[in-house]
């Protein structure tokens, strides 16, 4: 049904079949996704402790390994519960609508504290952090699932050709938004996020999966 989450990001949310509104296992969830959710934005994945995650949220930690198993799966279920609840994006009617709402989203989301957070730990794939990258390897595919719908979209009302990849399309849009703020400094401004989306859009049409040493580069620049 439309609007719902993957069917492989739902394991991730514990106990929601047994959840009744504005019940006792309702907020004990509420109180625990929110408490990994500060926590993971004043100490980082590296710091983040499940017993003072406990603590803040007025549970015992039994509770959390009964119904996220550990840490990892802990904090993975409450970044995808906290962005967005994996709701699709806004269908403006046309693709380039999408891809200004989706950079839009983007952007807000990079000044959210438990993505700084995040983002000040993440670096090459590593021994040491491991543990992290294991979280992210959750993450990242349910983010680019529902994402991914404007591409989807786009192709059915036939904007984009069949066979459009919409992972690669995904990381083309991500790419210069983080670039651009945390390598630049420089600010995310909508005239930005417009350029970028027009300048998707136009290699998007063109072609999607171009063979290796077949780039028309003759092909003029997007206006």
């Amino acid at each position: 049904m439309a609007g719902e989450p993957p069917e492989d990001v739902q394991h991730l949310r514990g106990d929601t079949a047994t959840v009744r509104p504005g019940g006792r296992t309702a907020r004990v969830r509420e109180a625990v996704i929110d408490a990994t959710i500060a926590e993971l934005s004043e100490v980082g994945y590296a710091g983040l402790r499940v017993d003072a995650v406990a603590e803040r949220a007025g549970v015992n930690k039994t509770t959390i390994y009964r119904r996220w198993g550990n840490k990892v799966g802990l904090v993975s279920t409450a970044l995808i519960e906290r962005r967005g609840q994996l709701v699709p994006p806004a269908d403006t009617g046309t693709l380039r609508g999408d891809l200004i709402e989706l950079l839009k989203e983007i952007r807000l989301g990079l000044g959210v504290p438990w993505v700084v957070a995040l983002q000040r730990e993440a670096g090459p794939r590593t021994a040491a952090n491991a543990d992290l990258y294991e979280l992210l390897d959750r993450f990242w595919p349910a983010r680019f699932k529902v994402s991914g719908v404007i591409f989807e979209r786009a192709v059915e009302r036939g904007e984009l050709p069949a066979g459009t990849d919409p992972g690669f399309l995904l990381e083309m849009v991500s790419g210069p938004l983080y670039f651009h703020l945390l390598m630049l400094g420089r600010p995310l401004d909508d005239d930005f996020l417009e350029r970028t989306a027009d300048f998707i859009l136009h290699g998007a049409r063109a072609r999607t999966h171009a063979p290796p040493g077949c780039g028309d580069t003759t092909t003029s620049a997007p206006r």
